[in-house]
């Protein structure tokens, strides 16, 4: 882990790239149901998450980057900067998300869609057209 976590993981987590954020578990048990090996419930009154084991084989990897896919309250979180795993999973459940320069090096296949990306959008272009303003 290179940075460290952008929020506060659960006391009980392990230390690591993966982790689930303190007091921002809604004990869905979706987590448990993915990676069992890796996912725990914490013995308190409310029942939180944490993470028991960080993920240590490909098999594993993908049982952590499935919990971040399916999970329904952006609660889990990666902290990490491998670009192969950033290039997986949504920015929004990442600390540290690659930018948008660095996408294109990372993973040259990833479409760019020129119209999206270049000049201002075509509700921006409605919108100067309607109040008047000029480019």
């Amino acid at each position: 882990m290179a940075c460290g976590p952008r929020f506060t993981p659960h006391p009980k987590s392990v230390p690591g790239d993966f982790y689930v954020e303190k007091g921002q578990c809604p004990a869905c048990g979706i987590p448990h149901v993915i990676a069992p090996d890796l996912i725990g419930w914490t013995n308190e009154k409310a029942q939180h998450c944490f993470w028991k084991k960080q993920p240590e084989n490909p098999a594993e990897l993908e049982q952590a980057i499935a919990v971040l896919e399916a999970q329904e309250a952006g609660c889990h979180r990666y902290a990490g900067t491998d670009p192969l795993i950033l290039n997986r999973v949504l920015s929004t459940n990442c600390d540290y998300p690659q930018s948008t320069s660095n996408l294109a090096e990372a993973a040259p296949n990833v479409p760019h869609f020129a119209l999206l990306d270049d000049g201002p959008s075509l509700l921006a272009k409605v919108w100067r057209t309607i109040t008047g303003r000029s480019s």
